[in-house]
Order: structure tokens, then C-alpha cells, then sequence
């Protein structure tokens, strides 16, 4: 089987099983709550105060924060967060719409689980209309893209046994993979999975990852968005990057604001479980870059100072770093 798939069906099983516990705890009377006395015209007198209450009807063609959420599961901001960045690192555009719920780490996988922020639900022409006034291009590449995940009937599916093959020939690669999922006409990411020489390319270790997912409930990404570019060059390549699945050039930033070229390929497998009726999309984002944007030392060096260990005065070998001592605002006193 797939690790992919196999660390996902482990996942979702745990994840029920969790569901189905229940918590019982015996109600308590509270012996300061005081009785209301129902007969007291002066209470009652008081509680007789008018509301009025305004419902106001916000048309879902205007996006929330000019942040879209699209049926097919596009994501896409007019403006690009830097607030809350692990370090140089960007903000993944999922996180637009989407909040980290769970991290697990499998062998060498870190395996982020995702919950769908709920927004309300933009038209397709109106992305459209917006890439269109600034690129041509763009806004042809979103059309093929969106076009592309509304009739899931059209689809090619593969077999497990194509991405087990095709997950052996990158295994020495970097990679990323986002899981989807269709249900009830959408397509939702239900997982974003980082390989080890992927967090080495962000130059972070996992526990970083998981410590910053756990705090912010946000993404990092080794995508460099150019404010200047307002974001066009990077979607235009993922756009046609899925559609056509084909490798392009993207610039790359990491952990420590390094900017480097490096080649992306992606890859998409559409997988149906047959015993839950669900239709599955998984989608491999594959670096190829030189050996020195993989470096285990440049990661060491950053944990350290991301949880600031201090390094030890003692000359033996036995112990080089003092036991981790994440940041609290305090300052020991000698």
C-alpha cells in the first residue's frame, strides 16, 4: 500500500476513534447561584427592556476579507499575509481558508490535518474577472483549473498500486502532497504531508512545524511571493502546473529569508475508496534543487535558535546543548 495511504487510513481510524469516546461528568448544583424570584415586579420590570435586532443579508459575491473560497477549491488572497510567518518562510494560501487541527509525525512524513474555515462561498467569474483585468494568462490558466474540478465524472482514476510506484521513484526527492477530498459537489483539503528533505528545503525541523502549526494553526511554504508581482507569476504556475502536470522553474524562499531557483513538478492521482463511496485527489508537489539548499546543519542551527537552546560551556562530548528552554518573556536570574 501507499505510505501516503496507509498513514492516512491509520489517521482517520484514530481519529473515530477519538470521536466515539465520551466524557460523562455529573452536573454539580452551584451553591452560588442565587434564586430568581419569579413573583418580583421590580425583576421583572427590568427584564422588559426592547431589542431590536437587524439582519442584514451580505450578497456571497463579495469575498470576506478579500480572501475566496471557491466549490473547486481554489485558493487564492488579494493580499499576502506575512503576519504570524514562521521566519522568512511564506504563509500557504490554504490557510486562507483553512486551520491546522491536528500534526502527527509517521517515519518520515509530518502529517498536517486540516479543518475548513467557514466562508461564505464565491462565484468562479469572479476570480476570473478580477486575474482577467490584470493577466491575460492568469486568468486562462484559473478557467482551465477551476474547469477542471467541477466534473469530477470526467476524471482519469488511478490505481493504488500506480502511486506506490510512482512514490518510489521520489523517495529520495523532496516533496509535499496535499490530500483532497469530494463530497457533496466541493472538494475540500483534508491533509498537507511534508517528506524530511522537504523540511530541510524550508530548513526547519519537525518539531518546529509542529510546535508553530500548533500555535498559529497556520501553513508555512517555500513558495516566494513577490509583493510587487502581486501574487501572478506563483499562481499562474500552480494553476497550469495541475493542469498540465509539468515541471516548471519557481523561486523558493527558507526558514532564514534565502531566496533560491529550483525546479517544481506536480503530480495528481485521483483514487476512489470504493468501501466509502469517496473520490480522493492526491496531489505530489516535487522539488528539485541543488544539494545545498538541503542541509541537516542548517536546520540544527535554526532549532536552536527557534526554541532558543543555549549552547553548554561543558567540553564533553556526552552533552554539546543544554535542555531546550522555549521563549517566556523572562529572563533568568544569575
Amino acid at each position: 500500500m501507499s505510505q501516503i495511504i496507509r498513514n492516512i487510513s491509520s489517521l482517520r481510524e484514530e481519529w473515530k476513534q477519538l470521536a466515539k469516546k465520551k466524557i460523562k461528568k455529573n452536573k454539580r448544583k452551584n451553591q452560588y447561584t442565587l434564586p430568581y424570584s419569579f413573583d418580583n415586579s421590580k425583576n421583572n420590570n427590568t427584564n422588559k427592556t426592547d431589542f431590536l435586532l437587524i439582519v442584514k443579508n451580505i450578497p456571497n459575491t463579495i469575498p470576506n476579507n478579500n480572501v475566496f473560497r471557491l466549490k473547486t477549491n481554489i485558493q487564492f488572497s488579494m493580499s499576502i499575509n506575512k503576519e504570524y510567518s514562521m521566519g522568512s518562510l511564506s504563509i500557504d494560501p490554504h490557510s486562507n481558508n483553512y486551520k491546522v487541527v491536528r500534526t502527527d509525525k509517521r517515519k518520515n512524513l509530518t502529517i498536517l490535518t486540516l479543518d475548513q474555515i467557514n466562508r461564505p462561498i464565491t462565484p468562479s467569474d469572479v476570480l476570473f474577472q478580477i486575474f482577467k483585468s490584470r493577466n491575460e494568462l492568469l486568468a486562462e490558466a484559473f478557467q482551465m483549473f477551476d474547469q477542471r474540478n467541477l466534473d469530477p465524472s470526467k476524471f482519469k482514476l488511478n490505481k493504488i498500486q500506480e502511486m506506490i510506484e510512482f512514490e518510489s521513484t521520489i523517495t529520495n526527492f523532496p516533496y509535499a502532497c496535499y490530500v483532497q477530498i469530494y463530497e457533496n459537489g466541493m472538494w475540500r483539503t483534508f491533509q498537507k504531508i511534508f517528506n524530511q528533505k522537504m523540511l530541510q528545503v524550508l530548513a526547519i525541523s519537525e518539531e518546529m512545524l509542529i510546535n508553530y502549526c500548533n500555535e498559529t494553526k497556520l501553513i508555512p511554504i517555500s513558495a516566494f511571493f513577490d509583493p510587487s508581482d502581486q501574487q501572478l507569476q506563483v499562481f499562474y504556475k500552480i494553476f497550469s502546473g495541475i493542469v498540465g502536470q509539468n515541471a516548471s522553474k519557481r523561486d523558493y524562499i527558507n526558514y532564514n529569508g534565502e531566496r533560491f531557483t529550483a525546479a517544481l513538478k506536480i503530480k495528481s492521482f485521483f483514487i476512489m475508496d470504493e468501501d466509502k463511496g469517496q473520490l480522493f485527489e492526491y496531489t505530489y508537489c516535487i522539488t528539485e534543487c541543488e544539494d545545498r539548499w538541503i542541509s541537516d546543519d542548517r536546520v540544527r542551527m535554526n532549532e536552536l535558535e527557534y526554541f532558543n537552546i543555549k549552547p553548554c560551556n561543558s567540553s564533553t562530548d556526552e552533552s554539546s546543548y543544554v535542555e531546550q528552554q522555549k521563549r517566556c518573556g523572562f529572563k533568568q536570574l544569575k
